[in-house]
């Protein structure tokens, strides 16, 4: 069976804005029809992600939507550009999840992400050994080609970090249970810590440590990250995982509400430097 490949997060990114300027300027889908000369079905497809968009079609729209310096436009047209590429994670769509899928996509086409991982190291800072455990879930015997293929997405998703243009901003809280949970075993996670000590070291990587002396905190127990878009469209997208599946949300009271979460979360935990020396003190527990 043909795989159907979904839209790539870039163009959901843009869809999602093209009817985001087109109600600010109050316009009905009708209006914007009329522009482009063609039938409102058009411009539902393409607000819901279901077609791309011509660039000159975009143009039009830009124009009508108040958009019309150059400068200004070129963001969007970049945008739409990028979107009608294939992405080196559609290699993996027979194998994989598409939710899955789209959280690699976050990764990969965001400036920005800072989230929560109260109970494991967050995937974007896994060490393969370390990310082996975590997906093996503990089960006995050789991995499964999904879960394989999780691992290998898992460490290829990590260059997003260290990609040599704009590389991802990164904020990260973890809880102290992720730093002792002995993920395949004391050397494992003696090493995923020295892995984590590496990264924090990096200038667009900021890690703190959210004690267990902190005590009750906002939000929970409960991991979230925060993909912010680079501009021009700057939006922003939560990302909820659990067991099975991942839960995306983009309206403005759920990233406010996640934002905030944050931040309170931000102010409870160790700044990064004492962070640091937690994490290295574990880690020279389990060399013992």
């Amino acid at each position: 069976m043909a795989v159907v490949q979904r839209p790539t997060v870039r163009r959901r990114v843009l869809a999602a804005n093209l009817r985001r300027l087109r109600e600010e300027r109050e316009l009905q889908q009708e209006d914007a029809a009329r522009e482009l000369s063609c039938d409102p079905s058009k411009i539902s497809r393409i607000e819901k992600a279901e077609s791309g968009i011509r660039q000159v079609d975009l143009k039009l729209l830009l124009q009508l939507y108040g958009i019309k310096g150059k400068g200004d436009q070129e963001g969007w047209l970049a945008l739409a550009r990028e979107s009608r590429k294939r992405r080196w994670w559609r290699d993996f769509e027979d194998r994989l999840p598409n939710d899955f899928l789209d959280q690699v996509g976050l990764e990969e086409d965001s400036s920005h992400c800072r989230g929560f991982e109260p109970g494991v190291v967050h995937g974007l800072l896994q060490s393969q050994p370390y990310a082996e455990a975590v997906i093996g879930r503990g089960e006995p015997g050789p991995l499964s080609e999904e879960r394989q293929a999780r691992v290998q997405v898992r460490m290829e998703r990590q260059k997003a970090i260290t990609r040599s243009t704009q590389p991802l901003e990164t904020w990260m809280i973890l809880g102290e249970a992720a730093l002792r949970q002995e993920y395949g075993g004391p050397a494992v996670l003696r090493d995923q810590l020295r892995h984590l000590t590496e990264l924090s070291e990096l200038p667009n990587v900021t890690l703190q440590v959210l004690p267990f002396s902190a005590g009750a905190y906002r939000g929970g127990p409960f991991p979230f990250m925060i993909y912010r878009f680079p501009e021009p469209s700057e939006m922003e997208v939560v990302a909820l995982e659990n067991h099975t599946s991942q839960t995306y949300l983009e309206t403005p009271r759920d990233t406010g509400y996640y934002g905030d979460v944050f931040n309170h979360l931000r102010a409870s935990a160790l700044g990064p430097i004492e962070s640091q020396s937690l994490i290295r003190e574990i880690a020279g527990q389990l060399s013992h």
